[in-house]
C-alpha cells in the first residue's frame, strides 16, 4: 500500500461544486455523459441527487472547508451466483448511484449522515476506539465474528456497519503488532444520497463499502491497483457478519456503460463484454427485503460452510485430485482432466443431509478449521446439505464461465437458459398442473446415476439433457414470491431467462428480453404480481452504467 502525496485529492469548496453542478456547460455533465451515455432521465436525476447532496452538506457542516464527491452503484449478477468465493466467475452490470459527499476532519472520528434520514439516523464512531488497544488483529475473521457477537441487539448501530468495515479494515492494515497506528486515518463527515434499492440484492450494502474505501484511501493518498482495492473490500465486508467473497465490489468498480464484468477469481480478472442493444436487462422486485441479518445471516453462511465441507470431503474421498482442489471452483473437467461422469461421482460421494456431530466424524483430522467455519452461523436445523450445495456450486461455476461466449456469439437464447438454470438451483417452489408446489432439489444415488447413465450413452439428446451445466443443484435461497416472478416473465413473449439476483430470501429477480417487448413484461408483472397484492409496480428496465468513481473535474 502507498501513501500519495495531498495535492492529488480532487477537494473543491462546496460553493464551487454547488456553482459546477448547477452549470449544465461544465466538465462535470461531460462527466455524467461518460457514466451515463446517452440516457438523459438518468444524467439529469444524477445532477440532481448529487446537487441535492452538496446542499445538505453545506447546510449541516457549512463550507468553510474543500470536500470531495464520490459515487458509487449498485449492481445485478446476471450469472455466477453464490460461488464468487468459491473461486466462480460473475457476470455483472453496474446500475443506478449512490453519492457521497466527504469532508477530512482533524481527527479519528466518522460522522455519517443521509438525505434521508428518518430511514437512515446519523451514527458516528471513532477509528481508536472501534479496534483493539495494544494489538493489532491477527485474524480478521476471527475478530469479525467476534465483534458481531458483541453488538446483536445494538440498535444504534446499523447501516454504519458498512463504513465501519471499510474504514476500519484499511486502518488494520496500517497497525503495527502493539497496536500503533503506522499511518493514522483521518476521520471524516459524511452525507451520502442513493436510488439503490434497499434489501433488494442489488448491493446497496457493497456499494456503501466501496464508496467509504474510496474515501479513505482518496482522503488519505492511498494508492492501491483497482483489484487490490476490490480484494481488500471483500475482506472488510466480513464485519457486518457475512461471510462472502468480492465479487459484488468488483462488478461496483469495474462496471462500464452498456458492458457487462466477466469477473474472475483467484487471480481476479476483468473482461468487459458489450450487452446487445436488442436486449434488456428488466429488474422486478418482490418487496420482499432480503436482508443480511438474524435468520437470513444463518442461511447464507451456512451455505458457504457447506461448500467448505464438501470441498474438503471430495478432497478425501480422492486424493489424487487434491493437490489440485484449492477451491469449489477447481472441481472441473479442464483443471482434473476428468469428463463429467467422473463429476458426478465425486458429488454422488458427498453425504446428503449432515450434522455437525456427521461433519466431525467425517473429517476427524480437521477439526480446528471446522470449527473455525461453525463460528459463523447456527447448526442448521435440517443439517447441511452438502451434495445438493455443492452440485450448485460446481454447475454454476461451469455456468458461469460460458457467459462471455454466449454474449460474443450473439447468443442470447444460451445465456437466458444459464440464467434460468442458476434459478432451477434457487427454487422452493414450481407450476405443476396449475398450482405451485415444493420443489425437491435433493440428489439421490438414483439420480445422479441416471445422469451418469446418459452421459455414457452415447445418445446425443441423452448426453445434452445430462450436461453439467444444465444440473440446477439445490442451494435453495429463493422465496415463493421470487418463483412467481420468475414464472410469470418466463411465460411472457420475447423472454429469453430469468432469475434472482444477490443472496436471495427477498429482493428482486433479473429477466432477460427483447427490447420490443419490455412493456408486455412489465404490464405481465404489474397485473399478476405487483397488483394483486396491493404493492406498487416495481418493475424497470436496468441500463448497465459506469461504475465507481470520485469525480473529478
Amino acid at each position: 500500500m502507498k501513501f500519495m502525496p495531498m495535492r492529488n485529492k480532487p477537494l473543491r469548496a462546496i460553493a464551487e461544486w454547488i456553482s459546477i453542478v448547477n452549470d449544465s456547460g461544465s466538465a462535470f455533465y461531460d462527466r455524467l455523459n461518460e457514466i451515463y451515455g446517452d440516457n438523459e432521465a438518468a444524467r439529469t436525476e444524477a445532477a440532481k441527487m448529487c446537487l441535492r447532496t452538496l446542499e445538505e452538506f453545506s447546510r449541516i457542516f457549512g463550507d468553510d472547508r474543500p470536500v470531495m464527491v464520490i459515487r458509487s452503484t449498485g449492481r445485478v449478477n446476471l450469472l455466477g451466483t453464490h460461488i464468487d468465493h468459491r473461486g466462480g466467475a460473475v457476470n455483472s452490470v453496474a446500475i443506478k448511484q449512490i453519492w457521497a459527499v466527504v469532508q477530512g476532519r482533524g481527527d479519528d472520528r466518522v460522522l455519517v449522515k443521509n438525505i434521508e434520514s428518518e430511514q437512515f439516523q446519523d451514527e458516528e464512531f471513532c477509528i481508536s476506539q472501534c479496534l483493539p488497544n495494544g494489538k493489532n488483529i491477527q485474524d480478521w475473521e476471527a475478530w469479525c465474528c467476534d465483534e458481531f457477537e458483541k453488538r446483536q441487539g445494538n440498535k444504534s448501530i446499523t447501516w454504519s456497519n458498512y463504513v465501519r468495515s471499510a474504514v476500519l479494515y484499511f486502518q488494520h492494515l496500517n497497525t503495527a503488532d502493539d497496536g500503533t497506528f503506522t499511518a493514522p486515518l483521518q476521520g471524516m463527515n459524511m452525507m451520502f444520497y442513493g436510488n439503490v434499492p434497499r434489501a433488494a440484492g442489488l448491493s446497496s450494502s457493497s456499494s456503501i463499502v466501496m464508496l467509504a474505501a474510496e474515501a479513505v484511501m482518496q482522503l488519505n493518498g492511498i494508492e492501491m491497483t483497482p483489484i487490490e482495492v476490490v480484494e481488500h473490500c471483500g475482506y472488510a465486508e466480513w464485519y457486518v457478519g457475512t461471510r462472502g467473497g468480492c465479487g459484488d465490489h468488483a462488478a461496483i468498480k469495474f462496471g462500464r456503460l452498456n458492458k457487462v464484468s466477466h469477473i474472475e477469481a483467484f487471480p481476479m480478472s476483468v473482461q468487459n463484454v458489450l450487452f446487445p442493444s436488442n436486449y434488456k436487462i428488466v429488474l422486478a422486485n418482490s418487496l420482499v427485503e432480503a436482508k443480511k441479518q438474524a435468520g437470513a445471516r444463518n442461511i447464507f453462511n451456512n451455505r458457504v460452510a457447506a461448500y467448505e465441507f464438501g470441498l474438503m470431503m471430495i478432497c478425501k474421498n480422492f486424493p489424487q485430485y487434491a493437490v489440485k482442489l484449492e477451491h469449489l471452483h477447481d472441481v472441473n473437467c479442464e483443471n482434473l482432466g476428468i469428463d463429467e461422469a467422473q463429476i458426478y461421482r465425486m458429488i454422488k460421494s458427498l453425504p446428503i443431509s449432515v450434522n455437525r456431530s456427521d461433519i466431525m466424524g467425517i473429517l476427524p483430522e480437521q477439526q480446528e478449521e471446522i470449527n473455525h467455519v461453525f463460528r459463523s452461523h447456527d447448526e442448521p436445523e435440517e443439517g447441511y446439505k452438502i451434495r445438493q450445495v455443492c452440485l450448485y456450486g460446481v454447475a454454476e461455476c461451469v455456468r458461469s464461465g460460458m457467459a462471455v461466449a454466449s454474449l460474443q456469439s450473439g447468443d442470447m437464447e444460451t445465456f437466458g437458459q444459464l440464467i434460468s438454470k442458476s434459478h432451477d438451483g434457487d427454487r422452493v417452489t414450481k407450476l405443476a398442473d396449475g398450482k405451485r408446489v415444493p420443489v425437491d432439489n435433493c440428489y439421490f444415488d438414483e439420480r445422479i446415476d441416471s445422469l451418469i447413465d446418459d452421459l455414457e450413452s452415447a445418445v446425443p439428446e441423452r448426453i445434452e439433457q445430462a450436461r453439467l451445466w444444465r444440473q440446477g443443484g439445490g442451494y435453495n435461497v429463493s422465496i415463493p414470491e421470487l418463483d412467481i416472478l420468475v414464472d410469470i416473465a418466463l411465460s411472457t413473449d420475447g423472454v429469453i431467462g430469468a432469475g434472482l439476483v444477490g443472496a436471495g430470501m427477498g429482493g428482486s429477480i433479473a429477466i432477460i428480453v427483447e427490447s420490443k417487448c419490455v412493456q408486455q413484461l412489465i404490464n405481465n408483472l404489474a397485473e399478476r404480481y405487483h397488483l394483486p397484492r396491493k404493492l406498487p409496480i416495481r418493475a424497470q428496465v436496468a441500463s448497465p452504467v459506469f461504475g465507481l468513481g470520485t469525480i473529478c473535474l
